[in-house]
């Protein structure tokens, strides 16, 4: 993604764009108080000195990987990561802007052409993201 890209993403989000998403999947089955810690556990940071399996780099990648595969498949697809940035900046910029953004995010996360980007190649593409960052906040600290 260039950083003319990144910018647009950055400046049409002033609210989590994925709110109105979460709640949908919320609302279509109970949940359990175990669950929905676990869920708040992948945005604790991360306590070197005391690792936990739930908030790892990993477990927060993974995370983040289940909310751009919408039909659980265990991959992501064009279609799947321009649903999610219409859902994040759809309102703000062009659909012709949004199939560019997925047209070259998949050309560059898709390694192997085969059109789906799966787990490993979702890492790949997130290296160098501050994932620990991005995906944490304190919560009665």
């Amino acid at each position: 993604m260039e950083k003319k890209e990144r910018r647009i993403l950055l400046e049409t989000t002033e609210e989590n764009p994925m709110k109105n998403y979460i709640f949908r999947v919320l609302e279509r089955r109970k949940v359990y108080f175990k669950d929905f810690v676990k869920v708040l556990s992948h945005f604790r940071p991360i306590n070197k000195n005391k690792p936990h399996p739930w908030n790892s780099r990993e477990a927060k990648l993974r995370f983040a990987f289940t909310m751009y595969d919408l039909n659980k498949s265990g991959t992501i697809t064009k279609d799947e990561f321009q649903d999610i940035l219409e859902m994040m900046i759809g309102a703000n910029v062009p659909k012709e802007q949004v199939n560019s953004i997925a047209d070259r995010t998949m050309r560059e996360a898709d390694r192997d052409g085969d059109g789906y980007i799966t787990f490993q190649e979702f890492c790949n593409a997130m290296e160098k993201t501050d994932i620990e960052q991005k995906m944490s906040f304190r919560f009665l600290t």
